[in-house]
């Protein structure tokens, strides 16, 4: 009777051990499953020649054709800054002094890691907060499916990030309260901004 009970409990605790390593196993595949998709980098296109050497190569009629606004609308400033691209934009709005919107975009340092970092946390936001994400930021893919295009309206900034370099690309237009502009007029720019942000992407893509 004894050696029969004997039995019995040394195959309750061999069962319990076989459970337990494939549990053991299970979760440990399933970690590595997260890790592996987490750390994967999305596969692009070359972009070298705007996230690394860009030159602002654009004259006033094709940004005015991207823009869709009138060539006369668009002048360039007095001072500008190498490697970015400098337009005033009539129509939307003046500055205190009475200047014209300041349109700039151009690359600026950051990471590989910072870049997937930043697509992360925005993509993070907008699943647990769709109704309510911080300072209307969002983002989303770009027309070219290998990058992602971050809005941050309430600086008046539009961001391209790709993980595959060590910049981002950030065009800008301005503060809505730096200016005299309506909200309507701010999200035209936000949107008119995209469009160039996705021109400027096929445009470049190698």
């Amino acid at each position: 009777m004894r050696y029969l009970i004997t039995l019995f409990v040394i195959s309750l605790i061999v069962g319990c051990n076989t459970s337990v390593k494939k549990e053991v196993t299970t979760s440990n595949s399933e970690a590595s499953s997260i890790e592996k998709k987490e750390t994967k980098i999305m596969a692009s296109a070359d972009y070298s020649t705007l996230l690394v050497d860009f030159n602002c190569d654009m004259d006033t009629s094709e940004i005015a054709k991207v823009l869709e606004v009138p060539e006369s609308d668009l002048s360039i400033p007095d001072h500008t800054q190498p490697n970015k691209c400098h337009l005033q934009l009539k129509g939307f709005g003046e500055n205190t002094a009475g200047g014209q919107t300041l349109l700039m975009w151009g690359s600026y340092p950051s990471s590989k890691g910072q870049n997937k970092k930043e697509i992360k946390n925005y993509l993070k936001n907008q699943e647990e907060y769709p109704a309510n994400v911080i300072q209307h930021m969002s983002i989303a893919l770009a027309d070219t499916k290998d990058c992602y295009i971050a809005q941050q309206p309430a600086h008046g900034r539009a961001l391209i990030y790709n993980e595959n370099y060590d910049t981002a690309f950030i065009l800008n237009y301005g503060r809505r309260g730096a200016f005299k502009r309506s909200e309507e007029q701010h999200e035209a720019l936000k949107a008119k901004m995209t469009d160039l942000a996705n021109y400027l992407l096929k445009k470049h893509r190698k």
